[in-house]
């Protein structure tokens, strides 16, 4: 006997389940009775995975902000996951709560939802340089990276600081996420990740929270990088420099 949640099978004569998620039980009820117990196992077993998985209470909303063929894309993959999801205009106003996934097409606009963690909505940023694929790490409170952030510990960490920062002024910096599918898989693949840690609170949570991930489309080589958040200057007052 078998179901989409466990397996069903005989180890030495005793009646043996292995649930979806790796633990494994042997039924003490003699073989003859071991068919409908095995049965009503199976089932109270789904049904605590499919707790496992439901979303917390106020995680379950997810925003799309991207191009119309990303959004499409997105929503779609979302969908068929089991994630439901919502695509939004760029152009509209952001209402606190859930998750923004921003795929952001152009250097400038992985600033722009920079304030929405520290007014309760997450974001999950992800956005291309030419080969190259990079997600932010998982925005939740004030207290994480920002895109902003982000890109100044990148260039920090630069061996050609001013070379990435002038490039990314130049109109080849800002592309869609036009991906061949193996690679768009894997961003996929992260991207649902992310957000499944946030909906169901998981341990993975705080380390996607302090991770820039990066793929490189042409090798499929995916690496992490850590980023930590930091506080920000004070803005210099003008008309008091120079005074005592």
């Amino acid at each position: 006997m078998g179901t989409a949640a466990v397996d069903t099978f005989d180890v030495a004569g005793k009646t043996t389940i292995r649930s979806a998620d790796g633990a494994f039980f042997h039924l003490a009820a003699p073989a003859e009775a071991g068919a409908p117990l095995a049965a009503r196992l199976s089932q109270e077993l789904l049904q605590r995975r499919q707790s496992a998985v439901r979303p917390r209470a106020g995680r379950e909303r997810i925003d799309i902000k991207a191009s119309a063929a990303e959004a499409a894309g997105l929503l779609c993959f979302l969908e068929e996951s089991g994630v439901a999801a919502t695509v939004v205009k760029d152009d509209a106003g952001h209402a606190p709560g859930g998750l923004l996934l921003h795929v952001a097409g152009s250097p400038a606009g992985r600033r722009v939802y920079d304030e929405l963690p520290g007014k309760g909505t997450a974001v999950l940023r992800c956005y291309r340089e030419g080969e190259l694929v990079f997600i932010d790490p998982l925005a939740v409170s004030a207290e994480d990276p920002t895109g902003s952030q982000v890109l100044r510990r990148r260039l920090a960490a630069s061996p050609a600081a001013a070379e990435l920062k002038a490039w990314l002024d130049t109109p080849a910096a800002s592309t869609d996420l036009d991906l061949q599918d193996t690679a768009l898989g894997l961003v996929k693949a992260r991207l649902l990740m992310s957000i499944a840690a946030w909906q169901q609170d998981s341990p993975a949570l705080p380390g996607l929270r302090r991770t820039l991930w990066r793929l490189d489309t042409a090798t499929m080589v995916a690496t992490e990088h850590p980023v930590l958040p930091f506080p920000e200057p004070a803005i210099l007052d003008e008309n008091r420099q120079g005074t005592r």
